[in-house]
């Protein structure tokens, strides 16, 4: 699955029923005032509530690609849209001008990954990789016995992207659903041992959704989950 960045969006995209699109941008690297004009009150509002300069502008431009990239495939000016969320923050088109489109967004280190697919809903999750303080500890909180046991089986060379990998995968997963990071359906989302690239997921909850591997740039890792 290729990511692209954001600025190659064509003017006119095109995206067939049971596609799904990536797009990525570096937060850091845009202007937050360039996005100011097409962001709503409440939006305007939230940026304001918090306290660090860079978080602020990381969500403006982040809500402004957003808003941007949305309105793009919906032939919408970009400031016409409306968001609402579900129980769990998730956010979806409202109003009436959804017109079968699902979109997902992640966000870290200053990269955000968006996903927007026509015809099923889908989730994102991309982390930049970062040392873990006793990552055995909570590798062993957070993965199922058969994946701690492949854990700590690898090299430790390899055990914290493993980890990143799996981390991503449950999160894109959950977001797919609208679930919270609680929820107790956590410690039922099991990968497959010898994930790939383009790794079907298989488990007893969520036979036959799909789940792809994501390596957006150096020293991130992300996953796709589509329903």
């Amino acid at each position: 699955m290729i990511v692209k960045h954001w600025s190659s969006l064509p003017e006119q995209p095109v995206l067939h029923v049971g596609n799904c699109q990536l797009w990525l941008a570096w937060l850091d690297e845009e202007d937050p005032a360039s996005f100011q004009n097409i962001l709503s009150k409440d939006e305007l509002l939230r940026a304001g509530r918090l306290r660090n300069y860079r978080t602020a502008d990381r969500f403006r431009v982040a809500r402004g690609i957003l808003r941007t990239l949305l309105g793009r495939y919906l032939a919408f000016g970009p400031e016409q849209l409306v968001f609402s969320y579900g129980p769990n923050g998730k956010p979806e088109l409202a109003g009436g001008i959804k017109r079968g489109l699902s979109f997902n967004v992640s966000h870290s280190g200053g990269m955000a990954v968006y996903a927007i697919a026509n015809g099923f809903e889908v989730g994102v999750d991309v982390e930049e990789i970062h040392p873990i303080n006793n990552l055995e500890a909570t590798a062993s909180f957070f993965l199922s016995p058969d994946e701690l046991d492949e854990f700590q089986g690898l090299p430790v060379d390899r055990k914290l992207e493993r980890f990143f990998t799996l981390w991503t995968s449950r999160e894109a997963i959950l977001k797919a659903f609208g679930f919270g990071f609680s929820n107790p359906f956590w410690d039922k989302l099991v990968m497959p041992h010898n994930s790939s690239s383009q790794s079907g997921w298989q488990n007893q909850l969520f036979e036959n959704k799909r789940i792809f591997m994501l390596n957006p740039a150096e020293g991130f890792k992300g996953a796709l989950a589509c329903l």
